[in-house]
């Protein structure tokens, strides 16, 4: 589980989700409509990865989505969806 960040693109090896740059503000797969800023763009794309190895729902990890999602903004059963790119 890795994300590769440059200054512009954002990816990760273990799911499809991107995140892109544009106009100043963080595209993220997975999140249609919405924009992000750099710490989110990396949180988003940390819980597509975590949410992509199918945690336990009892699991410890289970608070960290919870965690990612709160910082998000989001109600964890909205996100993320399927990458859209």
């Amino acid at each position: 589980m890795s994300l590769h960040i440059t200054d512009t693109r954002m990816t990760s090896d273990l799911c499809a989700d991107v995140a892109e740059l544009q106009d100043g503000r963080w595209l993220v797969t997975g999140y249609p409509g919405r924009t992000f800023d750099r710490n989110q763009a990396i949180a988003a794309l940390i819980l597509a990865e975590v949410l992509a190895t199918d945690p336990s729902p009892r699991g410890r990890m289970r608070l960290f989505v919870r965690s990612w999602c709160d910082e998000l903004g989001i109600p964890e059963r909205d996100g993320p969806h399927g990458p859209t790119a």
